[in-house]
């Protein structure tokens, strides 16, 4: 957000299309003047507090779609890769194909005994419930 010379149209043009895309993941970031790029000697650059003000305000907007497009997850069938067997709840974690590591959320393996498995088991499960944009899946048979 806030490359320079980025119109308030341009903006809403991309909240327009990460509202109609249905993403799973969105990173937001905020732009600043890298060394040696073009960009850098660009003209029309933004307020630090507009561009933080577009940031906050697209990150919003993201946090939303992304916990929507996890509760329309709910029903469908993932296999979740095993990360750690005794999370804070003490059912195993991991993430479904969709989910990339330390950034996009987890999905805990509700109702499997943690000794039932290993930290890179693949583990077929069925999402029954989101909660933002983490999912919590019940183990299914093969």
């Amino acid at each position: 957000m806030g490359f320079p010379g980025e119109t308030e149209a341009e903006l809403a043009e991309l909240e327009a299309f990460l509202t109609a895309a249905r993403l799973d993941v969105v990173g937001v970031f905020g732009y600043s003047d890298e060394d040696g790029t073009e960009a850098a000697t660009l003209p029309g650059r933004l307020d630090p507090a507009e561009v933080e003000e577009r940031v906050a305000r697209v990150s919003a907007l993201v946090e939303n779609l992304v916990a929507e497009r996890a509760e329309e997850r709910i029903g469908e069938r993932v296999e979740v890769l095993v990360e750690e067997v005794d999370g804070d709840d003490g059912a195993p974690v991991g993430r479904a194909a969709h989910q990339g590591p330390d950034v996009d959320g987890v999905t805990v393996l509700e109702g499997l005994d943690p000794a039932a498995v290993s930290v890179g088991d693949l583990v077929p499960a069925v999402v029954v419930a989101a909660q933002g944009v983490d999912l919590v899946a019940s183990p299914v048979a093969r």
